[in-house]
Protein backbone atom coordinates (compact mmCIF):
# COMPACT_ATOMS: atom_id res chain seq x y z
CA UNK A 1 0.00 0.00 0.00
CA UNK A 2 1.07 3.54 -0.63
CA UNK A 3 1.74 6.18 2.00
CA UNK A 4 -1.24 7.95 3.54
CA UNK A 5 -2.57 10.85 1.49
CA UNK A 6 -3.96 13.25 4.10
CA UNK A 7 -7.24 14.90 3.01
CA UNK A 8 -6.97 18.68 3.05
CA UNK A 9 -10.54 19.52 4.05
CA UNK A 10 -11.81 19.61 7.62
CA UNK A 11 -13.87 16.64 8.82
CA UNK A 12 -14.87 17.84 12.28
CA UNK A 13 -18.40 18.83 11.27
CA UNK A 14 -19.00 15.65 9.28
CA UNK A 15 -17.55 12.76 11.29
CA UNK A 16 -16.86 11.86 14.90
CA UNK A 17 -13.19 11.65 16.00
CA UNK A 18 -12.88 7.85 15.57
CA UNK A 19 -14.40 7.99 12.09
CA UNK A 20 -12.12 10.90 11.15
CA UNK A 21 -9.00 9.09 12.36
CA UNK A 22 -9.83 5.83 10.60
CA UNK A 23 -10.89 7.53 7.37
CA UNK A 24 -7.78 9.71 7.21
CA UNK A 25 -5.52 6.69 7.73
CA UNK A 26 -7.21 4.88 4.84
CA UNK A 27 -6.86 7.73 2.32
CA UNK A 28 -3.91 6.45 0.31
CA UNK A 29 -2.54 7.38 -3.10
CA UNK A 30 -4.46 5.42 -5.73
CA UNK A 31 -3.98 5.30 -9.50
CA UNK A 32 -7.07 5.71 -11.72
CA UNK A 33 -6.96 2.09 -12.95
CA UNK A 34 -6.51 0.87 -9.37
CA UNK A 35 -9.61 2.80 -8.34
CA UNK A 36 -11.68 1.27 -11.14
CA UNK A 37 -10.66 -2.24 -10.03
CA UNK A 38 -12.13 -1.63 -6.55
CA UNK A 39 -15.72 -1.98 -7.82
CA UNK A 40 -15.31 -5.77 -7.79
CA UNK A 41 -14.00 -5.60 -4.21
CA UNK A 42 -17.05 -3.57 -3.17
CA UNK A 43 -19.47 -6.01 -4.82
CA UNK A 44 -17.74 -8.97 -3.18
CA UNK A 45 -17.93 -7.26 0.20
CA UNK A 46 -21.68 -6.62 -0.14
CA UNK A 47 -22.19 -10.29 -1.12
CA UNK A 48 -20.17 -11.40 1.92
CA UNK A 49 -22.17 -9.11 4.22
CA UNK A 50 -25.42 -10.61 2.91
CA UNK A 51 -24.09 -14.17 3.27
CA UNK A 52 -22.83 -13.62 6.83
CA UNK A 53 -25.63 -11.35 8.04
CA UNK A 54 -26.93 -11.84 11.54
CA UNK A 55 -30.24 -10.63 12.92
CA UNK A 56 -28.80 -7.16 13.60
CA UNK A 57 -27.00 -6.71 10.26
CA UNK A 58 -28.41 -3.88 8.12
CA UNK A 59 -27.87 -5.48 4.71
CA UNK A 60 -30.04 -2.86 2.98
CA UNK A 61 -27.76 -0.01 4.05
CA UNK A 62 -24.70 -2.04 3.01
CA UNK A 63 -26.26 -2.50 -0.43
CA UNK A 64 -27.04 1.23 -0.70
CA UNK A 65 -23.46 2.13 0.17
CA UNK A 66 -22.11 -0.44 -2.27
CA UNK A 67 -24.35 0.87 -5.06
CA UNK A 68 -23.33 4.46 -4.34
CA UNK A 69 -19.61 3.63 -4.42
CA UNK A 70 -19.92 1.51 -7.57
CA UNK A 71 -22.03 4.24 -9.18
CA UNK A 72 -19.33 6.79 -8.43
CA UNK A 73 -16.60 4.50 -9.79
CA UNK A 74 -18.66 3.67 -12.88
CA UNK A 75 -19.45 7.29 -13.69
CA UNK A 76 -17.73 9.30 -16.40
CA UNK A 77 -16.27 11.60 -13.75
CA UNK A 78 -12.53 12.19 -13.57
CA UNK A 79 -10.84 12.49 -10.20
CA UNK A 80 -7.59 14.15 -9.20
CA UNK A 81 -5.08 12.43 -6.90
CA UNK A 82 -6.59 13.83 -3.70
CA UNK A 83 -10.11 12.83 -4.71
CA UNK A 84 -8.94 9.31 -5.61
CA UNK A 85 -7.27 9.00 -2.21
CA UNK A 86 -10.47 10.08 -0.47
CA UNK A 87 -12.60 7.69 -2.54
CA UNK A 88 -10.14 4.92 -1.68
CA UNK A 89 -10.43 5.84 2.00
CA UNK A 90 -14.23 5.57 1.93
CA UNK A 91 -14.04 2.22 0.12
CA UNK A 92 -11.48 0.82 2.56
CA UNK A 93 -13.58 2.07 5.49
CA UNK A 94 -16.66 0.34 4.03
CA UNK A 95 -14.93 -3.01 3.56
CA UNK A 96 -13.58 -3.00 7.14
CA UNK A 97 -16.14 -4.92 9.19
CA UNK A 98 -14.78 -3.77 12.55
CA UNK A 99 -14.62 -0.01 12.15
CA UNK A 100 -16.19 2.59 14.45
CA UNK A 101 -19.19 0.26 14.94
CA UNK A 102 -19.30 -3.43 14.08
CA UNK A 103 -20.99 -3.81 10.69
CA UNK A 104 -22.24 -7.35 11.29
CA UNK A 105 -23.16 -7.17 14.98
CA UNK A 106 -24.71 -3.72 15.40
CA UNK A 107 -28.08 -2.72 13.92
CA UNK A 108 -26.52 0.68 13.17
CA UNK A 109 -23.28 -0.93 11.98
CA UNK A 110 -23.30 0.64 8.53
CA UNK A 111 -24.39 4.11 9.65
CA UNK A 112 -20.78 5.16 10.24
CA UNK A 113 -19.85 3.81 6.80
CA UNK A 114 -22.64 5.91 5.27
CA UNK A 115 -21.43 9.00 7.17
CA UNK A 116 -17.88 8.46 5.89
CA UNK A 117 -19.19 7.95 2.34
CA UNK A 118 -21.37 11.07 2.51
CA UNK A 119 -18.56 13.17 4.00
CA UNK A 120 -16.20 12.04 1.25
CA UNK A 121 -18.79 12.77 -1.44
CA UNK A 122 -19.38 16.26 -0.04
CA UNK A 123 -15.63 16.90 0.03
CA UNK A 124 -15.09 15.83 -3.58
CA UNK A 125 -18.15 17.76 -4.77
CA UNK A 126 -20.44 14.85 -5.71
CA UNK A 127 -23.18 14.66 -3.06
CA UNK A 128 -25.56 13.25 -5.69
CA UNK A 129 -24.19 9.78 -4.81
CA UNK A 130 -24.96 10.21 -1.08
CA UNK A 131 -26.83 7.59 0.92
CA UNK A 132 -29.77 8.82 2.97
CA UNK A 133 -30.11 7.18 6.36
CA UNK A 134 -33.51 6.83 8.02
CA UNK A 135 -34.27 9.02 11.01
Amino acid sequence: MSAAHEPALDLEDLLNPDEQRQFRALCIATAPDELADLAAVIELHVDQVAANAGPATDVDTARLIGRALCGLLGSDLEFDAEQRAQIRGAIEYFIMTDDASSDLEDVLGFDDDARVLNAMLARIGHPEFSVELPG
